[in-house]
């Protein structure tokens, strides 16, 4: 998958799938995040073997990665996780992190669109979220989209630095993820409609 979109400010990005051969990119682009964003995610990304390992199972953990490409650097990465199988087929996972620069630009609405499709595909009725409780932007953020805590459980992960930390459990059904998207992009002229790009 590779297209071409228009963010806010009138500039262009290519999203495309994230492969193995994006380790370098992939690494640089968690190495720019702030502390307090590499803080809480779930993995090491100041290790680039876990960040390879990351890249290198996404098929056989049924994760489906995509990056926003600005200058042949990744300024976004969102990623899809599949439970195809037992009580929660119908769910997916949902995560999305925009380099600071274009979190106002409309990068991670469409980064959203494109994850949103993804789902339609793979039969998703509902996208579920896990943040920890500190992350207040990206709860906003997901608030925005359409999710609302659905449940937290107390001292449940830890954070980079060993601390214990609430995890906040959120969750949208997949119709009004679309509104939420459709909304954003009509309200600030967002183009909706992907131009393919021909490589």
């Amino acid at each position: 998958m590779r297209k071409q979109v228009t963010l806010k400010d009138g500039s262009k990005a290519i999203i495309r799938s994230l492969t193995e051969a994006d380790l370098d990119k992939s690494f640089a682009f968690f190495q720019k995040l702030p502390p307090e964003d590499r803080m809480y995610l779930r993995v090491n990304v100041g290790d680039i073997d876990v960040v390879k390992k990351r890249l290198k199972t996404a098929d056989f953990m049924n994760v489906k990665r995509i990056a926003a490409i600005v200058d042949d650097e990744i300024v976004g990465d969102a990623a899809l996780e599949l439970r195809p199988y037992g009580w929660t087929r119908h769910l997916a996972e949902f995560r999305l992190i925009v380099a600071d620069a274009y979190k106002r630009l409309g990068l991670g609405m469409i980064l959203a669109g494109e994850l949103y499709e993804m789902a339609v595909k793979e039969g998703v009725e509902e996208m579920i979220i896990e943040l920890m409780a500190p992350q207040e932007n990206a709860k906003k953020i997901f608030e925005r989209l359409g999710f609302k805590i659905g449940a937290t459980l107390k001292d449940y992960v830890k954070d980079s630095k060993g601390q214990k930390q609430d995890m906040l459990i959120m969750r949208c059904n997949l119709n009004d993820i679309w509104d939420k998207i459709e909304a954003y992009h009509e309200e600030f002229h967002i183009q909706t409609s992907y131009k393919h790009e021909i490589s």
